[in-house]
């Protein structure tokens, strides 16, 4: 009994430090010390027991990523590779993990599984997951990524020998593993991600008389010049994801100062849908100097409505390199893919990049944002489009921010979500602008930034103030009750005040109506100052037409480009005080920040009469 209770323990032991292994060995990853020069670029490579690559015969030194990682400091780059492969995992186990993955920061994250995920254990018919979960899991783990700004790589798994051991049918595993080899293929072309094909490279060695066996341990798992075959196949790939160190990076995180022009079409340029005053070019501004606060930024917006790249070589000279930027921001598709043919508009692209590089200007290309597919902006063009902006990038040797794909995979996550970063079916709000700033700072830089707490612009009635300040007449649209308060709201401060009041009555309304009274009456009357009271009572079908409608009512609300007129949101808190917010009420606050706009909003348990709040709301207005 004392030899079974023994061996138990011996067993229970070994499990034990079996199952432990490869957490101590990501453990140990993650904690060894960085080179001299501290790390900008994180590199994690997740994948099974082929990633993990430590095994008899194998160092750590000698696995891939420990390869890769050697090679590109020796060229110069400053990267810092974590291997956080584990023996036996398939994609399922890899996607319960990936919040563990994504606290270690990464940049980039080669992700190779099939192997597993295909293998048929013995006594079974069928592979351990199936095609279609596999393929699933592969296009989650990749949104997932892309949704962050992380660059995932995809990789396919090495060949299996011709003499490895038999499946659990008696078949090659490689039977199984093709057609998931195929799926990896596929969802890196649909999501327009980097492939390293090592089954393509291993399976056109075996084709040249190469012994895999040779390559492996046992058939399946790389020996040290198996990983450095996989090394070699990843290191260009690696190098392109990397992108190119523009020489602004350097100026800008030397503290120096760089001036950079945003060059677009309505999407670039200010206008109604993130609230006629700033845009994304406002928003890059505030994310660089949140990323160097030494260097001095000056940002300079030339995006025109409606532009293509035919208008923007015609305007090049007086609206870009005039300025003598530093950096020119590059994005323009939406309106080429209406009326510019897809090789005049691969010309264009190279031509505006040509220019800007003879004038000793930086480029960097960015894909247009995805849009709500429509006759006149189908998905599928607007793609073809997208990838033309790739290619240019590739064959000049230009940094792209790949805009599309990452508000694809946010989409793919949320699309309810997503839509509440869109204005209208094109035009990304606020939301999506700071979103594509990001996005766009981290191209630039290779640092992120976060701009989620960037509020709108203060004072949120400064036109309306200045001419109260001047003496000047001040008109005002406005919903109940608002219509009846704003006057002795200002008198309190400005008695002499000129005020004009036109009421906005919205009455029982629906939201739809308040929508099209919006469209037939603002611009038409042309106010100082827009208030919008929407009531509770304003209902919708559902919480698609409810954005729909409560963003349009805003959009209409405000002048269609700079210079604009004020316009404030009052939450149907203020007029109808709860002790508790509804999901819609939450929404209305979600909507109006999208849009960058100002909400007077009531705080919970806050039972101020509604005359008090707007007073007191007003006063600090006035102190901005």
């Amino acid at each position: 009994m004392n030899r079974f209770r023994i061996c138990l323990r011996l067993i229970l032991a070994s499990v034990f430090v079996w199952l432990t292994a490869d957490a101590r060995s990501i453990a140990e990853q993650i904690d060894r010390p960085l080179a001299a020069s501290s790390s900008s670029v994180t590199i994690v490579t997740l994948g099974d027991s082929i990633t993990k690559g430590v095994r008899s015969g194998v160092t750590a030194e000698q696995v891939f990523g420990s390869l890769v990682e050697s090679q590109l400091r020796e060229s110069g780059r400053s990267v810092r590779v974590i291997n956080v492969g584990i023996g036996g995992e398939r994609t399922d186990q890899a996607l319960r993990r990936l919040d563990r993955i994504l606290d270690l920061k990464p940049d980039i994250v080669t992700v190779m599984y099939g192997t597993n995920d295909s293998y048929v254990d013995k006594g079974k018919s069928q592979s351990r997951i199936t095609l279609d979960a596999y393929r699933s899991n592969l296009k989650k783990l990749v949104s997932e990524l892309l949704r962050r700004g992380i660059q995932p790589v995809l990789m396919t798994e090495p060949r299996w020998a011709d003499d490895a051991g038999t499946n659990g049918l008696g078949e090659n595993p490689n039977v199984r593993l093709d057609p998931y080899v195929v799926a990896c293929r596929e969802t890196a072309h649909e999501w327009r991600v980097p492939l390293v094909d090592n089954f393509a490279k291993w399976t056109e060695s075996r084709d040249k008389e190469v012994n895999l066996r040779d390559w492996t341990t046992d058939g399946c798992h790389p020996n040290p010049t198996g990983h450095r075959e996989i090394a070699a196949a990843m290191l260009p790939v690696i190098e392109q994801a990397l992108g190119v160190e523009l020489k602004t990076r350097s100026k800008l995180l030397a503290g120096h100062q760089i001036r950079v022009v945003c060059f677009g079409d309505s999407v670039t340029g200010v206008y109604y849908h993130t609230g006629s005053r700033r845009a994304y070019t406002d928003m890059l501004g505030i994310a660089l100097r949140r990323i160097s606060p030494r260097a001095t930024v000056q940002m300079i917006n030339a995006g025109i409505s409606g532009h293509t790249t035919v208008n923007a070589l015609e305007r090049i000279d007086r609206d870009v390199l005039s300025h003598k930027p530093d950096l020119v921001t590059v994005m323009f598709g939406l309106n080429d893919m209406t009326r510019v043919p897809l090789d005049q508009y691969k010309l264009n692209l190279t031509e505006i990049v040509t220019r800007c590089r003879v004038a000793g200007c930086e480029v960097m290309l960015a894909t247009p944002n995805n849009v709500v597919s429509t006759s006149g902006r189908p998905t599928e063009k607007l793609i073809q489009y997208c990838d033309v902006v790739r290619e240019v990038g590739r064959e000049l040797t230009v940094p792209v921010c790949d805009s599309y794909r990452e508000f694809d995979a946010i989409r793919t996550h949320d699309r309810f979500g997503w839509r509440l970063m869109m204005s209208d079916e094109i035009h990304p709000n606020m939301a999506g602008h700071k979103q594509l700033a990001m996005a766009f700072a981290r191209t630039i830089t290779g640092q992120r930034v976060s701009l989620d707490d960037v509020p709108p612009m203060r004072p949120a009635i400064g036109e309306t103030l200045a001419r109260l300040r001047d003496g000047k007449p001040v008109r005002v649209l406005a919903m109940p009750p608002f219509d009846e308060l704003i006057e002795p709201a200002i008198r309190k401060i400005y008695p002499d005040a000129k005020i004009i009041v036109e009421p906005w009555p919205v009455g029982e309304f629906s939201l739809a109506k308040i929508e099209l009274s919006a469209r037939q009456m603002v611009r038409r009357i042309k106010p100082h100052l827009v208030v919008i009271a929407i009531p509770a009572s304003a209902t919708a079908m559902d919480d698609k037409s409810f954005v729909h409608s409560y963003a349009w009512t805003m959009n209409w609300s405000l002048n269609f480009a700079p210079p604009t007129w004020d316009c404030v949101v009052v939450h149907p808190s203020v007029v109808e005080p709860m002790t508790k917010n509804g999901e819609r009420y939450d929404l209305i606050r979600r909507l109006v920040q999208a849009q960058d706009l100002t909400l007077i909003d009531r705080p919970i348990d806050n039972a101020t009469n509604v005359s008090r709040l707007f007073d007191e709301w007003l006063r600090r207005e006035v102190k901005y």
